[in-house]
């Protein structure tokens, strides 16, 4: 599995750093202009009824936010969006970036971050603004795919596009500022309700027997329950059923663009 990285995945001893100084991570192509060291903004994500009466959901490459009274709100470019107990919206901003496109954490127009709108208010804040290393030493990221939340909002989950490969996920504690590394992973979902609430089921890319990407049930910090099947959410959710019926089992939900799934 993943020849690059064969103990990060299970140990994860390799993988671990500090979000410390900006001036303490490689360079790319200017200083960066982080958060410092930690990100006290915490946000609570949990499956209540009235976080099923809202709804944020992608189309044509904007984020759409619907409230309880079906309101539909264009909240501007961005993708990967999740609403808070707070009726509050998660998401990344900026366009989405494949692996080997130019990106620039200096320049807005050339990088991601991860911003909250208020709906009440129409305020918008920065989440987290910062470039992520992973381990390796030639230079850091700031181009994220996906993102997710533990439903206490104290962990933040990014997949970014760090090899031609394979992607990989950032876990970031926001108090502690420190952040824990899963190579290969593609996608990433929490499960936001029922016995295994705020675990995760993620997709990673395995190298044995031949290369596949199936679905893996893990634990919260990223170490791995259960490999399941090899099934893909952008062919459709009725494309799943492996998938669909896992969750079943286990009695937990992940949100899919603004749906729950499985309903």
């Amino acid at each position: 599995m993943l020849d690059w990285c064969e103990d990060e995945i299970w140990s994860m001893k390799a993988c671990h750093a500090t979000l410390g100084d900006p001036d303490e991570l490689p360079e790319r192509s200017a200083k960066l202009h982080g958060l410092g060291r930690g990100i006290t903004a915490v946000l609570v994500l949990v499956l209540t009824p009235s976080i099923i009466a809202q709804r944020a959901f992608e189309k044509a490459n904007h984020v759409i936010y619907e409230s309880r009274d079906g309101k539909a709100t264009d909240l501007g470019a961005g993708f990967s969006p999740v609403v808070t107990q707070q009726g509050q919206v998660a998401l990344i901003r900026g366009r989405f970036f494949m692996y080997g496109e130019e990106f620039d954490c200096k320049n807005k127009e050339l990088k991601n971050w991860v911003a909250v709108y208020d709906p009440a208010t129409r305020a918008e804040k920065t989440l987290f603004d910062r470039p992520l290393p992973f381990w390796r030493d030639d230079f850091v990221f700031c181009t994220f795919q996906r993102m997710q939340l533990a439903p206490d909002g104290s962990t933040l989950y990014l997949t970014s596009p760090v090899y031609a490969a394979a992607c990989a996920l950032a876990i970031i504690a926001l108090k502690q500022g420190t952040v824990a590394y899963v190579p290969g992973v593609e996608d990433v979902y929490v499960i936001v309700n029922g016995p295994h609430r705020g675990e995760l089921l993620y997709q990673q890319r395995m190298d044995e027997p031949g290369v596949h990407y199936p679905f893996v049930h893990a634990r919260a910090d990223g170490k791995p329950i259960r490999v399941l099947s090899e099934e893909y959410l952008e062919a459709g959710l009725d494309k799943v059923p492996r998938l669909k019926a896992y969750l079943r089992s286990i009695g937990g939900q992940i949100m899919v663009n603004g749906q729950a799934f499985p309903n």
